[in-house]
């Protein structure tokens, strides 16, 4: 009989234990689902430590790479956003900390269009950053003073004739939404997830994603499906995967710490990283940028080939003291030499300044002669 009371609140102890648990599961799954629908919030990201390693490369490579990955720590990223679910469209401020510098964005997306903006001041603040290390950029700011106050608006087609092509349109158009999450939550073991106060949290491993991807390809629409073959291919690369989700259901905040690594070839690549985000309700609504205040990435384009045309041309100065050799007749030049200057200063010279150059030529010629 004795035995029989022990064996019946051992039963009892594991029922209550398992109940529990469950309900805590629950309540990470609604207190997730009740942050998204909250329509707006505030967010910081920091790369705590980011490490970059290679295999057979040489000393100076090395070096090269481990300097970038000291610069990229430490680096702070934070902003608020405010989304509009019925019109599907996001807009976001990303304030990046950098190296001391500040890179303020401003950043609107209309998910069924696929259309992006993005404020042309951070073109300005890198352009400042490149050159605080002495880089050769061909633009100058002056270049840049027509784009001022000015959004730029890439599409959909702009997305798919890039490099990044249907991989990132499908990646904005966030297929895989939190519904989906929140039923693949509910099939976790509930012991996973820990409760103390009004604080829950669970750790997600490269498991989880496995997890995660098996239950879209398989309960997922159509969409969702080809989403999740996307982020099966480049799940490979992924070497290490630790995330910590900690949700504060009285405060409606998220705390979230990530320890990553990835291998491309013989590049490694790890990172850790601290995520907080506080959600909020907002009455505030979403404008999107006009026609008149954007630009096309096919006119940055041409603003850019264009200060690069700029900037191999000859100096004014330059020029005029080219003009004053040839005009001093200290240079007794032949037919074949005129015929080989033209030729070689022509790509770099403006109509105007060929001219010049044409007329003090035939003088110079005309006084060999």
């Amino acid at each position: 009989m004795k035995k029989l009371k022990v064996v019946m609140v051992a039963v009892l102890a594991v029922i209550l234990f398992a109940g529990c648990k469950k309900e805590t599961q629950k309540e990470f799954t609604a207190e997730l689902a009740e942050q998204n629908k909250m329509n707006a919030g505030e967010y910081s990201v920091a790369l705590n430590n980011v490490a970059i390693k290679a295999k057979d490369t040489d000393a100076p490579t090395r070096a090269s790479m481990e300097m970038a990955a000291k610069m990229i720590s430490g680096t702070k990223i934070s902003g608020d956003y405010l989304k509009d679910s019925k019109k599907e469209q996001l807009e976001m401020t990303i304030d990046f900390d950098l190296l001391g510098q500040k890179i303020p964005v401003e950043f609107f997306m209309d998910e069924k269009k696929q259309d992006v903006y993005m404020n042309t001041v951070i073109l300005t603040e890198i352009m400042d950053i490149a050159k605080e290390f002495d880089a050769e950029i061909p633009i100058e700011a002056k270049d840049l003073e027509r784009l001022e106050g000015k959004y730029i608006h890439i599409t959909e087609k702009d997305m798919e004739e890039s490099d990044v092509g249907d991989t990132t349109a499908d990646s904005i158009s966030g297929n895989l939404d939190t519904e989906i999450f929140s039923e693949y939550l509910d099939t976790l073991a509930p012991e996973s997830f820990e409760k103390k106060e009004e604080t829950i949290k669970r750790t997600f491993t490269k498991k989880d994603i496995r997890g995660f991807i098996k239950y879209v390809e398989e309960n997922g629409n159509k969409d969702e499906k080809k989403t999740a073959k996307e982020l099966e291919k480049n799940l490979g690369q992924l070497t290490k995967y630790e995330q910590t989700t900690t949700l504060n259901t009285k405060k409606n905040t998220q705390k979230t710490t990530l320890k990553l690594a990835a291998k491309n070839e013989d590049v490694t690549i790890s990172a850790d990283l601290t995520l907080n985000n506080q959600a909020k309700e907002s009455k505030k609504k979403i404008t999107l940028p006009k026609a008149a205040e954007t630009v096309s990435v096919k006119e940055l384009e041409e603003i850019f080939a264009s200060a690069q045309e700029q900037s191999e041309l000859v100096s004014e100065e330059d020029f005029n003291d080219l003009l004053d050799v040839i005009r001093s007749g200290q240079a007794q030049l032949t037919q074949s030499e005129i015929d080989q200057i033209k030729e070689t200063y022509k790509p770099y010279l403006t109509d105007e300044q060929y001219k010049q150059l044409e007329e003090a030529l035939e003088q110079s010629g005309q006084l060999s002669a």
